[in-house]
């Protein structure tokens, strides 16, 4: 417990960056609300884009700690911390950066349905982040596998550069950044009945898919999680520390 305080304190200035950037992408965000309105939105609606690019801003903030882990991780044990309380101690500190992230994104999301019901009186909210997460988590348990899973692959980034250098890192965070975007625009290519490559590119993740039930895919996405996070507590485990 003691190490754990110890650690967060270390560590404190990674929230506050993490908060000043989702700060950044939600006044991004609100001026682009306000450019569109200003002069390509012919329709008396509006979207909270700033709270939704603060919510990015935690994800992407929350996984991006994986990349300050090898100096973290070295700096702990070259000041007498134990290789096994940072590892139960950095992916808690992780969690709780989430849980903060998340929480000032609510705040602020608050914040810009106000400013846009004053600024907008009779307008319709178009798309609102939070409503739609109120639906897809109304399940406890969904925040509890977020959080998880973003710990995790916090984690198995931080264990891959730590290992493998900054090339390891990029291997997981590129695909991160862009797969999603990627697997989109194939399926949206395969419906159209388009015979380009991302057509037959999501033909075949379509087809795979469909190999096994939903429920056994999720217990193959577990083992894999749980086989990532071994390896990952493998390599903290025997990383070299110079002092």
């Amino acid at each position: 417990m003691r190490f754990f305080l110890q650690h967060m304190r270390a560590n404190r200035d990674g929230m506050l960056i993490m908060l000043g950037i989702q700060g950044g992408l939600f006044l991004l965000g609100v001026l682009i609300v306000l450019g569109i309105n200003a002069g390509l939105n012919d329709e008396r609606d509006y979207a909270a884009i700033g709270s939704m690019m603060a919510l990015m801003g935690t994800a992407f903030g929350s996984l991006a700690r994986g990349h300050g882990a090898p100096v973290r991780y070295r700096m702990a044990v070259s000041m007498g911390c134990t290789r096994r309380s940072y590892l139960l101690a950095d992916p808690l500190v992780t969690a709780l950066n989430t849980l903060a992230g998340v929480g000032t994104a609510w705040v602020l999301n608050k914040l810009e349905l106000w400013f846009y019901s004053v600024l907008y009186r009779g307008w319709e909210l178009n798309f609102e982040i939070f409503t739609v997460l109120a639906w897809w988590t109304a399940e406890w348990w969904v925040w509890i596998v977020f959080i998880g899973g973003v710990c995790a692959v916090d984690f198995c980034l931080g264990a891959l550069q730590l290992r493998y250098g900054a090339k390891g890192f990029a291997l997981v965070w590129f695909p991160l950044c862009f797969g999603p975007g990627v697997i989109t625009n194939s399926v949206q290519a395969m419906q159209r009945g388009s015979t380009s490559l991302l057509a037959r590119l999501g033909e075949g993740m379509v087809f795979v898919a469909g190999l096994l039930p939903p429920a056994a895919w999720g217990g193959v996405g577990a083992a894999a999680v749980l086989a990532a996070v071994a390896f990952s507590a493998r390599c903290y485990l025997r990383a070299e520390v110079r002092m």
